[in-house]
């Protein structure tokens, strides 16, 4: 799978809604600027520095490659900008900076800076904050049903959470990349007949798409 195809799965997957011409077109555009210039085309480089350690976070390198060997940070920048609305391009923006709050609070440093013990403290904080919104907004939206129909202000506004944005982009970015496919996953290259039910072996990685 080459870079374009690879980026317009992951775009598809993130619900990209511009049509498939020109997204591909945009995309490629943005990851080849991304890699002549070596400087991100969305997130500042201190932002770009935390992504690639949250991602890293979420996925860590073990016995295959992490998230930061298969640059899921670029994948997360590319797509942050020809992919999202603003509303959601400066929730997570917020979420990066409200990420380092917590990590200075916490320990005195920015999330790039912390060792592999605080950066997994930090991120199950996200986490724990992303399901409390979700809970919040479940609760708002239940009450706005039950609600006069002519009152619009009693339902709530549906948004991802920050940490939710990240970890989807990040497992998604991560596989369906090379390292992804190849590595982290049981890949074919070249499938033969098509099998609906293909038992797998104990301790098999599960199979590429």
């Amino acid at each position: 799978m080459n870079r374009r195809d690879a980026l317009m799965r992951v775009a598809m997957l993130a619900g990209a809604t511009m049509t498939l011409p020109a997204l591909a077109d945009t995309l490629e555009a943005s990851a080849a600027r991304r890699t002549l210039t070596g400087k991100p085309v969305f997130l500042t480089a201190d932002q770009d520095a935390t992504v690639a350690e949250l991602a890293e976070t979420i996925i860590p390198t073990t016995s295959t490659p992490g998230a930061k060997a298969a640059k899921v940070n670029e994948i997360i920048d590319v797509l942050l900008k020809d992919c999202y609305k603003e509303a959601d391009q400066k929730r997570f923006l917020e979420g990066l900076a409200q990420t380092n709050k917590l990590s200075q609070d916490a320990y005195g440093k920015a999330f790039a800076q912390l060792d592999s013990t605080q950066r997994i403290d930090i991120v199950k904080k996200l986490e724990a904050e992303a399901k409390q919104q979700k809970t919040q907004m479940a609760s708002t939206q239940s009450a706005g049903a039950q609600a006069d129909a002519q009152m619009p202000k009693a339902k709530a506004e549906r948004y991802t959470p920050f940490f939710t944005i990240l970890k989807d982009l990040t497992l998604t970015g991560y596989f369906t990349s090379e390292i992804g496919c190849t590595q982290a996953l049981e890949y074919v290259a070249v499938p033969g007949r098509y099998d609906g039910c293909v038992p797998l072996k104990a301790g098999q990685k599960a199979w590429a798409i």
